[in-house]
């Protein structure tokens, strides 16, 4: 059973089910026996004063065995005027209680009156013998509702259904304690800072609310000590590209104070290292607030324009290099729903690398392309390309394929970082490979 929500209301309505059932059961029998009992005993009576009539008390004691081999699970009592058996057998108490009661009210003894022997206040019918002596017949009930019914087996039965409810709901309660318990003992974990802290798989392999909520905990744990990895990864690798301008500030800054340094030539590498400091920055607090935003800011917007306005920009800083863009605009608009500069940002670090990167002299060619439900920016450089074992790890903050690789060229090792997480952000996805001219990276995004 999958749902905890049909597991309890199954469980209840079947104890619900069962004691009505059985309460209905123990009515109807008890309905049937006092029915069964009133009609069989009055012709019992009947039968039992013919014999006495005809054959006198011998006659009737046969009668008693015949009768009793006729109901087998019955006892016939056959009783005088003194309350005793005719067999002087001990009765029950709530029969000798009875009797007591007719003898109280003159109903046992001689000469009966005719019309005390229909009275309707009777439970039992009076017979007379020849010479006037009054008897009655009593008939208990089946011999296992007497055992059922005896005070000890009611002990016996009622200690049994504690027990066995007991354990029911016992089983029940365990099963959905436990899990529970583990949840708060492992988020306890968590929050005291096991990041190692997992309900396992004793709980997240069932298939109700609860596993769902097990399995839901442990990939939370996960997310959680992900975030976590990463933020410390982030920092140091921040604190290692904070200390390399600082350093190089300071080195500058102490040979500006030799005699006879070149001022001018030191407080140029001062501004540089300045302004590296304020882009590296900057950087750091974008991708520090899109790593925690879950959403960006949408809005329609066409990519072929956006394209243009940055192939203008890449244009003149490629010509001050000796280097061009070739873009293959697709002549119509391609419609994506994204934030204007968030966009830009993302494919500017793209075609900035490409154009650092590729061969003087050469061209960036950059296409734009609608393959069914996406739009795909493709971005060719004439570079040296990336080794196969870092194609993916370009997109992490701060990982460079060769240490002076970035800062030769000016570039703080976030760029790609931030565009891959635009780029998810907006439901698309970025990717690179090599190719036999240098290096391709593929932007996609959803079309509206």
């Amino acid at each position: 059973m999958r749902s905890l929500f049909l597991r309890i209301f199954l469980s209840f309505w079947a104890a619900m089910l069962l004691v009505l059932s059985a309460t209905a059961a123990v009515a109807w029998y008890r309905f049937n026996q006092v029915q069964s009992v009133s009609i069989d005993i009055k012709a019992l009576g009947n039968e039992a004063s013919a014999r006495l009539l005809v054959g006198g008390l011998p006659a009737l004691q046969d009668w008693i065995d015949e009768a009793e081999h006729r109901y087998r699970d019955r006892r016939i009592f056959i009783v005088d005027q003194s309350g005793d058996d005719l067999r002087k057998r001990k009765l029950p108490a709530t029969y000798r209680n009875y009797i007591e009661r007719l003898r109280d009210a003159g109903f046992l003894g001689k000469e009966l009156m005719p019309s005390r022997r229909d009275d309707p206040l009777l439970l039992t019918p009076l017979f007379t013998d020849r010479d006037g002596t009054v008897y009655t017949i009593m008939v208990s009930p089946p011999i296992w509702s007497n055992l059922l019914f005896a005070p000890d087996v009611r002990i016996v039965l009622i200690v049994s259904a504690l027990l066995l409810s007991g354990f029911v709901c016992w089983s029940l309660a365990r099963y959905l304690s436990k899990p529970v318990e583990r949840l708060q003992s492992s988020a306890r974990s968590l929050a005291a800072g096991n990041m190692e802290a997992r309900v396992g798989q004793e709980f997240s392999r069932r298939r109700d609310e609860l596993g769902v909520l097990a399995r839901d905990f442990d990939t939370m744990a996960d997310h959680v000590r992900n975030l976590i990895a990463s933020k410390e990864n982030l920092l140091r690798a921040m604190s290692h590209e904070l200390r390399s301008p600082l350093a190089r500030l300071r080195v500058a800054t102490d040979l500006a104070r030799r005699p006879n340094a070149d001022v001018s030539r030191q407080l140029d590498r001062i501004e540089l290292e300045a302004e590296r400091l304020d882009t590296l920055i900057g950087q750091i607090l974008q991708l520090s607030h899109l790593r925690a935003v879950p959403t960006l800011p949408r809005e329609p917007l066409d990519l072929t324009s956006l394209m243009n306005e940055i192939i203008e920009d890449a244009q003149m800083e490629a010509g001050a290099a000796e280097k061009s863009v070739d873009w293959s605009s697709p002549g119509e608009a391609m419609i994506v729903e994204g934030d204007h500069g968030l966009l830009r940002s993302a494919i500017e670090n793209v075609l900035r690398n490409a154009v650092r990167f590729t061969k003087p002299s050469s061209a960036v060619k950059v296409r734009a392309d609608r393959a069914g439900p996406q739009v795909s920016i493709v971005i060719d450089d004439r570079g040296p390309g990336v080794p196969e074992t870092d194609l993916q790890r370009i997109f992490e903050p701060f990982y460079r394929v060769a240490e002076s690789r970035d800062r030769d060229s000016g570039g703080t090792g976030l760029g790609l970082a931030i565009t891959a997480r635009i780029v998810s952000l907006y439901g698309g996805n970025v990717r690179a490979r090599n190719t036999p001219d240098g290096l391709r990276v593929e932007i996609a995004l959803p079309a509206r």
